[in-house]
């Protein structure tokens, strides 16, 4: 409990009594500060600022120091000349520390007789002054220059870097300064407002963990499904053909190795399957309607995305020193280009939708990466990386430096900012992001690059920021920043920074050595932030004269996990997306309007590439012709049966006819079966041809439909000569 002076009527007031009230409101607002605030050294004010290359002033300030309180009440001017260094460079600090000093000289009368009431004059201080303390303290001259040791109970507010010819730089010691409850309140705002959105998503983190595991826990065991496929192996290479064929032969019509594009009459596609030609055409550019559309932001290599703002997501902070970068090697680099994967979508009924087909022989042709958006929908890729390799080659001349990095979360990387602490008289800079591998950069697998002018360089401690075209970092992966010159450049580093998890790496003869592992290099990485969630994009339409009833779209695109895009088409005027359970294209309009949907998060977003002839309309045709290749048999035969697996098949409205062709000779089947597939889905025609002794063939399929009817399509052809 503070004590305090309790005066009454009447009461005679001492000397002793003014000096307590004195002592106890100084303690008390000590312990105040102590307990409330901070027992810690802290300042406030205090701007330390140069004035010419060998002097700098502090401005007014109050130093903080177990509770009490010492005050500079004038800008002090300080000299640093005595501290340059000879040769390389020294840190000097800008140090305070208190001391109660008695200011105020007056003359005051001292009683000296209690009975004659003689007095007598005495010059005393009449205040007591908490004066705080301003002076330098160096460090010792170095390349790499360290802060001097602080004694006890003193401070260090600011660290002045000295070269041989004056100040280098001033760093404020901000940690330093006393907290202020406002800023605080601020804080914990936004705090709060955090809390508020974020909270109910993670309070449901529990529940989906529980609706993941009810859903994974019946799944078959890896071990289980590998021994499966053994079995399955070893059943497959148990099923040989008879002794009695002569030959065998199947088309499941994934590429055109077993078509003969140039026979008599050839027309067809082969598509995932045998479908129809194509009677009309149209292509386009999948292009913005409208280019200028605030919601969007569109980046020199035409990458669409949803507007953001860039910012910084991962970073390097607290200066050590710097390095050249032309002390280093220099050397021939080659830069290989990586760009988005395409995805092609259809949608219309001229293409193959048996899930059958799919299930058992896409994967021979293009391995995994398809998926269904609806009966009349169709998406495929054929990789699941989201960047694949471009053979352009781009070579540059210069030293080279790499900081590598994990990417703990997935994120559009926008901007990188760099330190310079020294920009040489020429040289423009060549920033490389690459992927990597063994933990080293690979500049055969860069993801964006960018060149940087001489004059676009910033000196340190400003910020060289570099604009990059927009990449998609992935969560969990390693990347590198590759900085390549041949300038007199210096880069400033930071002591071993955990957070990146990385190492900085200098290039020496096409190969690349650890340099200081407890060193990284400083640098920002600006990531994009989306103010919108969902996006639509309005896209330039597509037209057809005499209608469109199929719609394809190829384009470069990256959509990451948690995230969707989607395209649609404006029908009778309402939008439906491609893959629609009802053909939206069954009446052939002659134009179609076209826009993309994105939908994301704050800080993730699907994009597509514009593209030139990524739009492609068509109309199917009313009938196909076409011709296997020349089937040549070990012996000669006069039986040979083709089965042919038809999907989408209309009886009332589609045609389909078989025959052989051997030497001039045409022969048409003595009989024809036709049965459904065991899924339902499909139809087996069986046609039994009786030739008399041949040795080769070739199969010549022909299809018809009614103009009004859905086109089918030829997904295998198997033939047998025995």
């Amino acid at each position: 409990m503070e004590k305090q002076v309790v005066f009454r009527d009447r009461q005679e007031l001492q000397s002793a009594d003014l000096n307590n009230i004195q002592s106890y409101s100084a303690v008390t607002l000590q312990h105040l500060r102590q307990d409330a605030i901070s027992n810690a050294l802290h300042f406030t004010g205090g701007l330390v600022s140069p004035v010419s290359a060998t002097e700098i002033t502090v401005d007014a300030l109050r130093f903080y120091n177990d509770g009490k309180v010492y005050v500079s009440e004038q800008v002090q001017t300080l000299n640093l000349f005595q501290y340059l260094p000879l040769v390389t460079k020294k840190c000097v600090a800008v140090v305070l520390w208190g001391k109660e000093t008695d200011t105020q000289v007056e003359p005051r009368d001292f009683l000296t007789d209690l009975t004659t009431g003689a007095t007598q004059p005495q010059a005393v201080p009449m205040q007591r002054l908490n004066a705080c303390n301003i002076n330098l303290l160096p460090g010792s001259e170095s390349v790499d220059p360290q802060p001097p040791v602080i004694q006890t109970n003193t401070l260090a507010i600011a660290y002045i870097y000295l070269t041989a010819t004056g100040i280098e730089r001033i760093e404020m010691i901000v940690r330093a300064r006393l907290p202020n409850v406002r800023d605080h309140e601020g804080r914990l705002f936004e705090q709060e407002a955090w809390r508020n959105l974020a909270e109910p998503r993670i309070a449901s983190i529990a529940t989906d963990l529980s609706a993941l595991a009810n859903k994974t826990s019946d799944l078959a065991k890896r071990a289980n499904v590998i021994e499966l496929a053994n079995d399955i192996a070893r059943v497959k290479a148990k099923l040989n053909l008879p002794s009695a064929y002569a030959s065998y032969e199947a088309d499941y019509f994934g590429d055109i190795s077993k078509t003969d594009d140039q026979g008599a009459g050839y027309s067809s596609q082969i598509k995932n399957g045998l479908i129809f030609p194509l009677s009309a055409q149209a292509q386009a550019a999948l292009s913005l309607f409208n280019p200028y559309d605030v919601a969007i932001a569109r980046s020199a290599t035409d990458l669409i995305l949803p507007a953001y703002e860039s910012k910084a997501r991962i970073q390097t902070t607290g200066y050590s020193g710097d390095i050249s970068i032309s002390q280093y090697q220099v050397q021939s680099q080659v830069l290989r280009e990586y760009t988005t994967t395409v995805w092609d979508y259809h949608y219309g009924y001229n293409y193959n939708y048996y899930g059958g087909w799919y299930n058992s022989w896409y994967w021979n042709y293009y391995g995994a990466g398809y998926g269904w958006s609806g009966y009349y929908g169709y998406y495929t890729s054929h990789t699941e990386t989201t960047y694949q390799l471009d053979t352009v080659t781009t070579s540059y001349n210069g030293a080279i430096i790499g900081q590598t990095l994990l990417v703990s979360n997935a994120m559009w990387l926008t901007k990188i900012g760099l330190q310079f602490t020294q920009v040489g008289a020429t040289g423009d800079v060549v920033v490389v992001v690459t992927e990597t591998d063994g933990g080293k950069p690979v500049l055969g697998k860069t993801v964006t690059k960018v060149n940087v002018a001489r004059g676009d360089l910033k000196k340190y401690p400003t910020e060289t920021g570099i604009a990059v075209p927009p990449v998609l970092l992935e969560a969990g992966k390693r990347y590198a920043i590759v900085i390549i010159t041949q300038g007199d450049h210096r880069v400033a580093t930071v002591s071993g920074n955990n957070y990146t998890q990385g190492t900085l790496f200098f290039g020496t003869d096409g190969d690349y050595f650890s340099g200081d592992l407890t060193k990284d290099l400083m640098f920002t990485l600006y990531a994009a932030q989306f103010q919108q969630p969902r996006v639509e994009v309005m896209l330039n339409p597509i037209s057809l004269a005499g209608g469109i009833s199929d719609l394809s779209i190829s384009a470069p695109q990256v959509v990451p996990k948690g995230c969707e895009l989607t395209y649609e088409i404006q029908v009778g005027g309402k939008w439906y997306k491609l893959g629609d359970p009802i053909n939206r294209l069954a009446n052939t309009p002659d134009i179609v309007p076209l826009r993309a949907v994105m939908v994301g998060t704050s800080d993730l977003a699907p994009a597509f590439q514009l593209a030139n002839n990524a739009l492609t309309a068509s109309r199917a045709g009313i009938g196909f012709t076409h011709w296997s290749k020349l089937r040549n048999l070990a012996a000669a035969t006069s039986s040979v049966q083709v089965q042919v697996v038809v999907a989408q098949w209309d009886q009332a409205n589609h045609t389909l006819a078989c025959t052989l062709k051997s030497g001039g000779s045409s022969l048409t089947p003595v009989t024809t079966i036709v049965k459904d597939e065991p899924d339902g889905q499909a139809k087996r025609f069986i046609y039994t041809f009786t030739p008399a002794g041949v040795t080769n063939y070739q199969i010549k399929l022909v299809g018809g439909r009614n103009a009004a009817s859905a086109p089918f399509v030829v997904v295998e052809r198997t033939d047998i000569a025995s």
